[in-house]
């Protein structure tokens, strides 16, 4: 079902995916809502963030025998994985060309040529965007892969080349830029659903990606500069900016904001008392406000997608952002066989410990005297970030740098990012700003490092940038080798998933 609230009154629409006939705006809404839903499906499976576990930001491993509290620190069981398949993430294809299948299913029944209605036009602007993401997410993570532009079952489509692909993805973001409503206050729901800002952000995103491999036209660099700049210059327009506080990000307070750019909300979203952090939204509270609910009410992501691999943990840059980003303070209960019992603080791990995120648990008790040492849950979690506005602003900086010279702007948009992770205020020099006159390839390795730290244990974040930048060869050098985990080898054979089997059987086309 899709929930939402209208004039603080419930309202119930069940998620109309199927093949009927959309007769008037109402139906409309109700099958759009239902296209999120589906999206929601398929962030929420743990096969979501099965590609990203192949970075350095993540690991694999989990133990459930440790003598440290389970939410804080796993302990010392490596994890060498041998059935590799698990992380090919082959169950999250289904879900995507599920969710495509029924864009195409709204699509196919309205002629934009001949469609004067206003709100259905922005209506459709929201399907060509999920589509267009779902279609990015799944190139990303396989590879070539066919695009499907209707709901037709075929065994004999092929694999688009990667310039069909990323030139198809950005054919539907520009349509439904210009088809969306045009900030965050006019959205369908506002602050929820996608709106002008949202497309061209992640236009961003994917000319970003278009200049790396596989592709590499180093000529999108350009491209990504300029949607991200525009983003950002229009920034208080759209209802983007970047948060003061690192912690707000994330705290429980803070789950509707200016810095998210796309994120999927889930139903766990209505049980908590929130109030909006946002001041022009006219709203206190949650009462009426509008929510997506689907069948997931929260993602059911496993615990150990969410802790860190050692050495990321240990190079990671000292100060307020990583306090906020990994539990440093873990409980060491007393089991029985002279275990310590108390608090300790972590400064390094060795071995295989792994430090969990901290910046995923919005429900949190760390107090001390707390009756349980399991005061944080996942099963909290209202919202998922897809892309935040921290990084367009690291987008803008690297497509600059690629593109020619860093200017002004781009030295701004990492500093302020460098600033906030020292809790410093954000428009003030300091001393953790990059040094002036760097290089365009210096400038932009460092811009490279800040979005690992900013966006570590992200789904849109590290994995992504080793693949388009071909340094997935490196990890090696970069990651514990006591970590074991995925992938089994470090070169392109592991930079995109296998299709599944299921459908290679049914479609050679699939293999070649």
């Amino acid at each position: 079902m899709v929930l939402f609230f209208t004039n603080c009154q419930k309202i119930l629409h069940p998620e109309d995916i199927s093949i009927g006939k959309i007769q008037n705006y109402n139906q409309l809404v109700s099958a759009t809502n239902g296209l999120y839903g589906a999206l929601a499906n398929a962030i929420s499976d743990n096969n979501f963030y099965t590609p990203n576990l192949k970075g350095d930001d993540l690991t694999a491993g989990n133990s459930g025998n440790s003598d440290y509290d389970s939410y804080y620190i796993q302990n010392a069981n490596c994890f060498h994985a041998t059935n590799y398949s698990f992380y090919s993430a082959s169950y999250n294809w289904a879900s995507f060309y599920s969710a495509i299948v029924s864009a195409n299913n709204i699509l196919k029944q309205y002629n934009l040529a001949l469609l004067k209605d206003k709100l259905t036009k922005q209506a459709l602007g929201e399907i060509y965007l999920i589509r267009a993401y779902c279609y990015f997410r799944l190139t990303r993570v396989y590879g070539q892969i066919p695009i499907i532009k209707n709901i037709d079952i075929s065994y004999t489509s092929t694999k688009a080349t990667y310039t069909e692909m990323y030139s198809f993805i950005e054919n539907d973001l520009k349509l439904a830029m210009g088809l969306l409503p045009v900030n965050n206050s006019s959205a369908r729901i506002p602050y929820i659903t996608v709106h002008r800002g949202t497309a061209k952000a992640i236009l961003a995103e994917l000319y970003l990606n278009w200049g790396g491999y596989p592709i590499k036209d180093i000529s999108k660099y350009g491209l990504a500069a300029k949607e991200a700049g525009e983003s950002i210059d229009s920034a208080s327009y759209f209802g983007f900016g970047l948060l003061n506080d690192f912690a707000n990000v994330w705290d429980s307070s803070h789950i509707m904001n200016s810095e998210s750019v796309f994120s999927v909300y889930f139903a766990k979203l209505a049980n908590l008392s929130i109030n909006v952090s946002v001041s022009h939204i006219p709203y206190s509270g949650l009462n009426c406000l509008g929510l997506l609910q689907t069948s997931a009410n929260s993602p059911n992501m496993a615990l150990f997608y969410f802790t860190s691999e050692v050495n990321f943990f240990n190079n990671y840059p000292p100060g307020y952002r990583k306090e906020i980003t990994f539990f440093k303070t873990i409980y060491v209960p007393n089991n029985g066989g002279g275990t310590k019992t108390g608090y300790l603080h972590i400064d390094k791990v060795s071995t295989c410990n792994r430090i969990e995120y901290r910046k995923f648990y919005y429900q949190c008790n760390e107090d001390k005297n707390a009756s349980t040492t399991n005061v944080c849950w996942l099963e909290g979690i209202p919202r998922v970030y897809i892309f935040r506005f921290a990084q367009t602003m690291l987008t803008y900086a690297e497509g600059i740098a690629r593109s020619g010279q860093p200017d002004a702007k781009a030295y701004d948009c990492i500093n302020q990012i460098r600033r906030r992770a020292h809790q410093l205020d954000l428009n003030s020099p300091s001393a953790f700003d990059l040094s002036p006159g760097l290089s365009p390839s210096a400038f932009a390795d460092s811009v490279v490092q800040e979005r690992a730290c900013e966006l570590s244990g992200e789904p849109e974040g590290r994995w992504f940038d080793l693949v388009r930048l071909e340094m997935v060869e490196d990890l090696p050098k970069i990651r514990n080798p006591k970590e074991g985990g995925p992938p089994s080898v470090f070169d392109k054979s592991v930079y995109f998933s296998p299709i599944p089997a299921t459908d290679t059987i049914l479609n050679p086309n699939m293999e070649k």
